[in-house]
């Protein structure tokens, strides 16, 4: 058998391999790696295993059919610890730096055959240093005015989504500006009424999320910026969007939007066919509080964060699947505004205390702007950016694990890109 990364960097590729494990067999169900979370020292080991969930009138079962990695390395590596085909895992005789370690299993036969477990070697939790910044004076609004999504195009600059200038800009990782995606502000085909998020899919095309006006809610650019097409009528009916926010491709190139007033995700085909949605307003597991935040991971599952917490975990077709990154006020998040992931499945999201939404808190708290939790659920650990009474952020991981966070602060408005270490 072939044995294969799971993950190939910030766009995600899923190919046939001759000898890899067989993308037609039909699924025996979900799965589950366990533990999902281990704190080892310097050369210890821990063995991780597959199982299947329970289904009805089926136990539980070992799944045997599994291809082991670490960071990406069949088998792992000398710097990053080694695995077995048993799945007996060895820490490195050295912390790593940084000592976040990923082991990755592809799993035969079920239905999310990629999974991972996080191992944080010599105990501490990783820590996200300030690489560099930059920005422009929150008193100049003749470019950025209030950014509010950004995203990672294949040739590494960014495209941002600005509500208030109604515009997508494109910048280099420093910050040098490059132009703009479609027509600006305005009404017709190809401009933005204040637009909220901006991905880009597996063919470089650029996909854009409208809030306001009468048109439909998402646009689709060329990789040059020139406008395709336009769908998903605004309103309230199938298939529409009232105020469109996250969205994601996963490897069929659906794409799948979050309907923030709708209280619903939408899941569109790549030419904008609306296929299927799934929740409705509540607080209950699968309902949803104003969602904000959307990403898919390597196995097509779906995280939807809502504003006011929790976020959940979805397949592909709605099922609900756990939920997690609950609010913890005051001494951690309260607001989550949206969400990004990396190739590991690891999730991000982009928070705010109630000490910096509208004063409604001023005591000495920890101010957290990011927090990170992986595929299962498990917080791996939070930071903040530099001004912590600062606006709401995005974010989004390169293939490098370096993390891009928008930022508007009392004086300046930009970029701060984080690694971890």
């Amino acid at each position: 058998m072939t044995k294969i990364s799971c993950a190939v960097g910030t766009a995600l590729v899923f190919l046939a391999i001759p000898g890899a494990l067989p993308a037609g067999d039909p699924p025996r169900g979900r799965a589950v790696i366990r533990p999902s979370i281990v704190r080892l020292a310097p050369g210890g080991t821990q063995r991780f295993k597959v199982v299947t969930l329970a289904a009805r009138l089926m136990a539980a079962s070992l799944v045997e059919e599994v291809v082991w990695s670490v960071n990406g390395i069949p088998g792992g590596s000398e710097e990053t610890g080694r695995i077995d085909r048993s799945g007996l895992y060895t820490a490195p005789a050295a912390v790593p730096s940084p000592p976040e370690v990923h082991v990755c299993a592809e799993a035969g036969g079920v239905a999310n055959r990629h999974l991972f477990a996080t191992v944080l070697v010599g105990g501490r939790e990783p820590v996200y240093e300030l690489l560099w910044r930059w920005g422009e004076p929150v008193a100049d609004d003749s470019r950025l005015r209030k950014p509010h999504g950004i995203t990672l195009a294949a040739d590494g600059n960014l495209l941002i989504a600005d509500e208030d200038a109604s515009r997508v800009l494109r910048y280099t990782p420093r910050g040098e500006y490059l132009g703009d995606v479609g027509l600006g502000a305005g009404e017709g085909p190809g401009q933005f009424r204040n637009p909220r998020e901006v991905r880009i899919d597996a063919r470089g095309g650029i996909f854009v999320t409208d809030s306001k006006g009468d048109r439909p809610r998402v646009q689709v650019f060329t990789p040059e910026g020139e406008f395709v097409r336009m769908f998903a009528e605004k309103g309230m009916l199938e298939g529409m969007i009232l105020r469109g926010h996250g969205m994601a491709f996963d490897r069929e190139e659906r794409l799948f939007v979050v309907d923030v007033d709708n209280m619903r995700v939408n899941v569109y085909s790549h030419a904008g066919e609306f296929l299927y949605s799934w929740g409705k307003d509540g607080g209950n597991p699968g309902e949803f509080n104003a969602p904000h935040g959307l990403y898919v991971d390597p196995s097509g599952d779906v995280f939807v964060s809502g504003y006011y917490g929790p976020t959940q975990k979805f397949d592909a077709r709605g099922n609900f699947l756990f939920a997690f990154g609950h609010g913890d006020p005051p001494d951690g998040p309260a607001y989550f505004h949206s969400m990004t992931g990396d190739r590991w499945g690891n999730v991000y999201l982009t928070v705010r205390n109630k000490g910096g939404y509208q004063g409604a808190l001023d005591q000495d708290v920890r101010a957290l702007s990011l927090v990170k939790y992986n595929s299962s659920g498990d917080y791996i650990t939070g930071w903040s950016l530099e001004d912590p009474g600062h606006k709401e952020t995005a974010a989004v991981v390169d293939d490098r694990d370096r993390v891009y966070a928008l930022f508007i602060g009392k004086d300046e408005k930009g970029v701060q890109v984080f690694a971890p270490r």
